[in-house]
């Protein structure tokens, strides 16, 4: 309930009132895809993951300077399922485990020209890796519609590798 909570919270201040007063479908966007993700741990444990999002532009709220924007986003990530084994003398034993959670970040980007912008991010992980997001990556767009990002992740527990198509209401 505690991190359903903090969910809510964080998104009552994305969407809040300023925000919604202003807010507009052509500002709208969302996306998802898949994930290859390591643990922070000794071993070279990896699982294939899945996350959707949806995002607001807030370029025309908050003004940074020249081809630079800012975004909101919500979304939900799950890791996959990592499997780790270990071997107490008598044998191999194996445990397997996912991390799911909802994410709540600021998105900045910087247009290097009129089809790539670079990409940062940072926000919060509500949900099994409660805790710190942040990352790097990149976007290109396809059309005025429709565009691939490529980002990497780095959680409090894992980290990842992410490939996303988004796709703008608006543009």
């Amino acid at each position: 309930m505690k991190k359903l909570m903090g969910f809510v919270a964080a998104a009552a201040l994305v969407f809040s009132s300023s925000v919604m007063a202003e807010f507009d479908m052509e500002k709208v966007y969302a996306g998802g895809g898949v994930a290859y993700n390591s643990l922070d741990v000794s071993g070279p444990d990896s699982a294939i993951g899945f996350q959707g999002f949806a995002g607001y532009n807030l370029n025309d709220i908050v003004e940074i300077g020249d081809g630079i924007g800012l975004a909101a986003e919500l979304g939900w990530a799950t890791s996959g399922d990592f499997e780790q084994c270990f071997n107490f003398g008598f044998g191999e034993q194996c445990a397997s485990s996912s991390v799911d959670g909802f994410l709540a970040t600021g998105v900045i980007d910087y247009a290097v020209n009129d089809e790539i912008k670079a990409l940062g991010r940072i926000g919060f992980d509500f949900g099994d890796d409660d805790g710190l997001v942040f990352g790097i990556g990149g976007e290109y767009k396809v059309n005025d519609q429709i565009s691939a990002r490529a980002e990497y992740l780095i959680h409090d527990n894992y980290k990842g590798f992410q490939l996303n198509g988004v796709y703008y209401f608006g543009e």
